[in-house]
């Protein structure tokens, strides 16, 4: 830089090149610090205007992830109550089972003793009143009567000797008497009327 020549002149035999480099840093300095303002500002405008947006979109995020939570305490609740309702009904389910099979089992059981004592009734009823259910007529008198008593009054012709329940009560000996004349009831039958005397 030319001591002569502080400032720029319009002699062409020194040009000050110093003067023109500091000014152009000057002002790339200002243009700097402009541009940094500007920077500054608009960074601030935008904070400003994004500030409410981001503030609803954080207010939307907690809400939604409230929402998330309500809603998978909700599910959850829900999965309980069905598995709770699921686990009550089978065991409804299983105690209404076994009450069934044991009624089940119960009446078979009950069926089968009432089957039982009626067989034993109606064979008792069959032995008791089998000679009157079935009646045959007796071709010697002409009357109907039981197979038993048609039985007895053929089996008479053949014991000659025999004896009945009325003459044997006529003749009325004593159990020592009877047991000392020692005959079967073959005897009895074919020869009682001479040997139970």
């Amino acid at each position: 830089m030319s001591f002569l020549w502080k400032y720029p002149h319009t002699s062409f035999e020194e040009i000050n090149l110093d003067y023109i480099l500091k000014r152009i840093e000057q002002i790339e300095i200002q243009i700097k610090t402009i541009k940094e303002e500007i920077e500054g500002e608009i960074f601030e405008w935008v904070q400003e205007q994004i500030a409410p947006i981001e503030e609803e979109l954080n207010k939307l995020i907690a809400d939604v992830t409230s929402l998330e939570k309500n809603v998978t305490d909700t599910l959850e609740a829900y999965d309980k109550r069905i598995d709770d309702i699921q686990t009550a009904l089978d065991a409804q389910i299983a105690q209404i089972k076994k009450d069934l099979v044991d009624s089940i089992n119960a009446v078979n059981a009950l069926t089968d003793t009432k089957i039982e004592q009626n067989n034993i009734w109606l064979l008792n009823q069959i032995s008791e009143n089998v000679g009157n259910l079935f009646q045959v007529l007796n071709p010697f008198t002409g009357t109907m009567m039981s197979i038993q008593e048609m039985v007895d009054y053929l089996s008479a012709f053949h014991v000659v000797d025999g004896i009945d329940y009325d003459t044997m009560n006529t003749r009325a000996l004593t159990y020592n008497a009877w047991n000392a004349l020692a005959m079967t009831y073959t005897d009895l039958t074919l020869h009682g009327n001479t040997y139970y005397i």
